[in-house]
């Protein structure tokens, strides 16, 4: 079983978030969220949130619908889309997907990256998708598969990712210690078929773009 998480940032295409949807998977809204799958008639399992941001409309017909509720107040500790988060984990899904979790606003961003790795250390593979992104986290050797040119970039999350080798991409590298920030594997290129990621150790993000 996956758990698709929709948020309230920028809103993913149909198109997209139905690749992600078949009879296996278990959709949480996290508040505005609601508004897009109402949107693409799609029926969601639970609408969680303060409800600061969803249209009336919107949650009258989920509530028609008899859909499972879960409001807290605007004033507290975590996020809606961390609340989301939590409800999954409970779950057991092999897999996470968060949908509107990118967008306008870098701080709930940065805090969405962060969630994936919660998402690591309950043991579940996490993704942030939209239509031009593809995020998730490593902390061992790993394949990035696609298109000859498939651009992709990588990110040390925290501490510094020691000896780290790319190969089969664009831009080689060997034995390289990566720390937080640095743009030395910023935009990199898919070379033939799939690039070989290695290190000793550290966690990376992987971020596969579009564009």
């Amino acid at each position: 079983m996956k758990a698709l998480i929709v948020c309230g940032g920028k809103k993913p295409s149909k198109e997209i978030l139905k690749q992600y949807i078949n009879d296996d998977t278990y959709i949480i809204c996290a508040d505005s969220g609601a508004n897009c799958l109402y949107e693409y008639e799609i029926t969601p399992n639970m609408l969680l949130g303060d409800f600061d941001s969803i249209k009336a409309e919107v949650l009258s017909y989920y509530l028609s619908k008899g859909i499972e509720i879960c409001k807290f107040p605007a004033e507290k500790n975590f996020t809606d889309t961390e609340a989301a988060l939590s409800e999954a984990i409970l779950k057991k899904p092999e897999k996470i997907f968060f949908f509107g979790a990118t967008g306008s606003r870098l701080d709930h961003l940065l805090a969405n990256i962060g969630l994936l790795y919660r998402c690591f250390q309950s043991g579940i593979k996490g993704y942030i998708i939209d239509d031009n992104n593809e995020v998730t986290i490593y902390d061992k050797a790993f394949y990035i598969e696609g298109i000859e040119g498939q651009l992709f970039s990588l990110v040390a999350f925290g501490a510094e990712v020691k000896a780290l080798n790319i190969e089969g991409a664009k831009y080689p590298l060997k034995n390289y210690n990566l720390s937080f920030g640095d743009p030395r594997t910023v935009s990199n290129e898919i070379a033939k078929g799939k690039a070989h990621i290695t290190f000793d150790s550290g966690v990376i993000i992987l971020i596969k773009s579009k564009d």
